[in-house]
């Protein structure tokens, strides 16, 4: 006797190979045997696959096998990301608004229109499990009846802003020829390694003459070219 059902496979992108070739296995002949046993299971399934990765790109790159991929493609349905879908996103927070509510035995509360716009101009990385993250955390938080937008802390999840990095040639004097800026540069970069080198070796300079892989003789003629004491 086959046994029926419907089998849900959540994130399918993130199995292992391994698995994925058990999986396939068991869709073509229909039959499985349980860890540990040794009688053959007939099965006659419909399978339901989600995931958020890219399959194509997976099967490119050796990650996701291809005949499973295949095999599975019968019906995809592909779900746009929420930042996608603006118009979703008040139906959403309003449910699980409702759901936490109930969940945390408090008055049901309402979104004020400020913190509406702010749900929609958000950008939702984390798609609807963040959105149902950030509505559980503005009920805890929220102080009323009323949601507002400074309840949702959607700034917390922000990107920050790159720093940039400071130029190590602002100064620098690149006048001349370029055979004049060339030994200019030589000079600077031979300097600050000399006193990074000399900072490492705490002040020993036949220390940090042989970690530069120069003779102390060298060493110390490089120290007056560059003007080190």
């Amino acid at each position: 006797m086959a046994h029926r059902g419907t089998l849900f496979l959540d994130e399918i992108g993130d199995l292992p190979l391994g698995l994925q070739a058990k999986i396939l296995r068991a869709l073509e002949e229909r039959n499985f045997e349980r860890v540990g046993g040794n009688a053959s299971i007939h099965v006659d399934v419909r399978i339901v696959a989600a995931t958020n990765k890219g399959l194509r790109a997976a099967v490119a790159a050796k990650l996701f096998r291809e005949d499973l991929y295949f095999r599975l493609s019968v019906f995809p349905i592909t779900v746009p990301p929420l930042r996608d879908r603006p118009d979703d996103i008040p139906i959403l927070a309003r449910h699980f608004v409702e759901k936490f509510c109930r969940d945390l035995k408090k008055k049901v509360a309402t979104l004020a229109p400020g913190a509406v716009e702010e749900l929609q101009k958000y950008s939702w990385p984390g798609n609807v499990r963040e959105l149902q993250n950030c509505m559980e955390r503005s009920i805890i938080l929220a102080d009323s009846d009323t949601i507002h937008a400074r309840h949702l802390n959607l700034s917390f999840h922000a990107p920050l802003q790159p720093v940039e990095a400071p130029n190590p040639w602002s100064g620098f004097d690149f006048s001349g020829s370029l055979a004049e800026v060339g030994r200019r540069a030589q000079l600077e970069a031979e300097r600050r390694k000399i006193t990074e080198t000399l900072k490492e070796a705490t002040g020993n300079k036949m220390r940090a003459a042989e970690m530069l892989g120069v003779s102390y003789k060298a060493f110390l003629m490089k120290l007056k070219d560059c003007g080190i004491e």
